[in-house]
């Protein structure tokens, strides 16, 4: 299985405990390989190596699943990653995607963040990935850790302070640390913490991420 864009390796860890298999995870920045290959050297079942999603160094058919996570939006190249993702993907396969919904996150139409090259409605994204994928499902996925006030006063405000992208180049241990020792939860969210929605309507208005199933 391919984890692409892998960042702190905290999913790859978690996906390789999920299916017992070899993980590979990815990503263009070294230092974040550099920090998954010292926090994750218990797990023998982890490979982390620097990536260039539209560029895989891997033969066709390697693959039995990928997973990229909030990605997509990252790359002006994002067709020729798709493709890549096709080509490296076994037949019967299936490639995981998710990435923003452009009506929530950036609701004027302009990309609000600076780190977005582009965002995506519902039909754009589908369109895109069925141009190399024969079956695409797209759900709307909605976060739900904070939902009728569930959690404790605080733990939102910390947990975003730990995830802001100049501080999670300190490691995923070391933060987890801090927020379990602080709340008794972990970090970075579980699956509870998710709902996903498979109406086109409610997915538009309400649903800040479109997560993508694709079968080969």
């Amino acid at each position: 299985m391919l984890d692409l864009a892998c960042g702190s390796g905290y999913g790859s860890d978690i996906l390789s405990e999920i299916k017992h298999c070899t993980i590979y995870g990815g990503d263009i920045e070294p230092e974040a390989i550099a920090q998954c290959k010292k926090d994750w050297t218990n797990n023998p079942s982890l490979y982390f190596e620097v990536m260039d999603a539209t560029n895989l160094r891997f033969d066709d058919h390697f693959f039995d699943k990928i997973i990229s996570l909030e990605t997509i939006e990252h790359l002006t190249g994002y067709r020729k990653m798709v493709a890549e993702f096709n080509r490296v993907t076994k037949p019967g396969g299936t490639v995981i995607i998710s990435t923003p919904n452009i009506k929530i996150s950036s609701p004027g139409g302009k990309i609000i963040s600076p780190y977005h090259t582009q965002e995506f409605t519902y039909d754009e994204l589908k369109a895109v990935l069925t141009a190399e994928f024969d079956d695409v499902v797209i759900y709307g996925q909605k976060y739900s850790r904070y939902e009728n006030g569930s959690k404790k006063t605080g733990m939102r405000w910390v947990e975003k302070l730990l995830l802001k992208r100049g501080i999670r180049k300190l490691s995923y241990s070391l933060r987890n640390r801090v927020f379990s020792g602080m709340f008794g939860y972990t970090l970075y969210p579980v699956a509870s913490d998710f709902k996903l929605f498979t109406d086109k309507g409610y997915i538009e208005q309400s649903c800040h991420v479109l997560y993508a199933v694709c079968k080969k």
